[in-house]
């Protein structure tokens, strides 16, 4: 494990096509904002967990403690620059998994946005990750959960297509999920009831996601163990697409009568 994270653009030689994402799974990501990758990385995934906690159980390590609204005031522990300080996880960066991912998704020409090692004593109330980037600049989260989770136990939740953050469906989603106390008088229902998609893994799975995905986490226990690797565009506006456009209704033949 030698080669160091490097922070500056890459255009990287393209992959083995054996670690490139199939046309199948990049339209679902694009589609649905999000993807899961079972047991990609589950052979390495010891050494995964020992890096982590090499970094976490380290008392001369420096760490972040919030307690912010957005986690219910709760206790979450962050390590910014995550494996670029670890010396087992820092090859992930160059990963030829991780780099076919990101080639698949973003394409050669991409940035590397660094990483983030958490610890979780707390649920994650609906947000996407504009505090990270804004949402006009895409990025591409990976994602490596180090607990058994299910929607029972603090697994990520993804309202899928909420990635298409111009669309009025994710405009209205952001400015209802602005305090979390006012869901349920906006819905009828409480944050964790909202329609989503939880999505359980297993230790070794990679969750792949967009930064401007909709994303909450809900019946969490405590020290669930969470780090990613977060790359993004280097020219920004590349993967947006156009400006949404109005339908105009469809009049049918039978809606005329006779």
């Amino acid at each position: 494990m030698t080669q160091a994270v490097t922070p500056e653009q890459a255009d990287t030689p393209v992959v083995d096509s054996r670690y490139l994402l199939s046309p199948q799974q990049i339209h679902f990501f694009e589609t649905f904002g999000f993807l899961k990758l079972p047991g990609l990385f589950a052979d390495d995934i010891d050494d995964i967990v020992g890096g982590f906690e090499d970094m976490f159980t380290n008392d001369e390590q420096p760490v972040w403690e919030t307690k912010e609204a957005l986690h219910g005031d709760e206790k979450r522990i962050i390590i910014p620059g995550f494996i670029e300080q670890s010396p087992r996880l820092a090859p992930l960066q160059h990963d030829p998994r991780v780099v076919g991912i990101v080639q698949s998704i973003i394409g050669r020409d991409y940035i590397w946005s660094s990483s983030d090692g958490n610890l979780f004593y707390c649920e994650s109330y609906w947000h996407p990750d504009d505090y990270a980037a804004p949402l006009h600049h895409y990025h591409v989260k990976l994602s490596f959960y180090l607990d058994e989770l299910s929607g029972d136990s603090g697994a990520i939740r993804i309202i899928p297509g909420s990635h298409f953050h111009r669309q009025s469906f994710s405009r209205t989603l952001m400015r209802a999920f602005k305090d979390e106390a006012g869901v349920e008088e906006i819905f009828g229902v409480k944050g964790s009831d909202i329609p989503s998609i939880a999505i359980d893994s297993t230790p070794g799975d990679l969750i792949i996601w967009n930064f401007r995905t909709i994303h909450g986490s809900y019946n969490g226990g405590e020290r669930r163990r969470l780090f990613s690797l977060n790359f993004g565009e280097a020219e920004i506006g590349r993967h947006d697409g156009p400006e949404p456009v109005a339908a105009k209704p469809v009049l049918r033949r039978e809606a005329l009568g006779d």
